[in-house]
């Protein structure tokens, strides 16, 4: 089958490299499955948007912290498509706290939709492909999986246990034809990091500039296309040479 006629869902793809990532994969064919946790202006924009680049795209509300809510949406998904080719975890959320403030409930509500979503949605849609012989699953990840961000102890930790389950997850699919990769993102450009917030960052990033979600989305579709049939459990960092800051403000090293 050919990229063309295949089905996506882009978790939260309302706003950000999520719907980006939706515009994309509409673009290049894809029937998607533009996801919100909440009806929104955001999202029924983004549904139109999507929509009018591919009429078989569907817009669907899931609250991913919700384990039934995440049962109904595939159950909903399966209806009119009969199939998922690709998923994308992309939904994340965050929020600044000091490790010896945070509360309880506030690390469950990011380890829920941060790895424990990815986690319910890659089984169901994992399933999904095993039955039709194949897909392609892509987790967005952060650089604060392997760097540490002061004041955000619960989102750096749910992505580094993101790293971990797509590692787990190429390893136990591979045999269903089933390809697991992750985008590592450095400093993109989003609501959740505006590029102001960012520009601290700009001499620490060899390529001299912050990134933008249309790249991010490139890559993805990418890692969701038949190109990428031989490519799986691999980490690609995006992120302009971020993580090489280090070295290269410092020449001696």
């Amino acid at each position: 089958m050919s990229d063309e006629n295949k089905t996506a869902l882009v978790t939260d793809s309302s706003r950000g490299i999520g719907r980006a990532i939706a515009v994309e994969l509409a673009r290049r064919g894809y029937a998607v499955i533009v996801h919100g946790s909440r009806e929104s202006d955001a999202w029924r924009q983004a549904g139109e948007e999507v929509r009018a680049l591919n009429p078989k795209s569907i817009v669907q509300v899931a609250d991913l912290s919700d384990a039934d809510a995440i049962r109904e949406m595939f159950r909903v998904i399966e209806e009119p498509h009969g199939r998922l080719d690709v998923l994308v975890n992309n939904a994340a959320t965050q929020n600044a706290t000091a490790f010896l403030e945070l509360k309880e409930e506030d690390w469950d509500f990011v380890q829920a939709v941060n790895l424990k979503a990815p986690f319910l949605c890659g089984q169901l849609a994992g399933r999904m492909m095993r039955r039709a012989g194949g897909g392609k699953i892509v987790n967005i990840t952060s650089v604060h999986a392997k760097v540490p961000k002061r004041n955000f102890a619960h989102y750096s930790s749910s992505k580094a246990g993101l790293d971990m389950l797509t590692m787990a997850m190429a390893m136990e699919l591979a045999e269903f034809n089933i390809q697991v990769n992750s985008i590592v993102c450095g400093a993109i450009a989003t609501d959740m990091t505006p590029a102001d917030r960012c520009e601290n960052l700009l001499s620490s990033i060899p390529a001299g500039r912050i990134g933008t979600v249309e790249e991010t989305a490139r890559l993805a579709a990418f890692l969701a296309s038949h190109e990428c049939d031989y490519l799986t459990g691999a980490s690609i960092t995006l992120d302009g040479g971020l993580t090489l800051g280090f070295c290269a403000t410092r020449p001696d090293l």
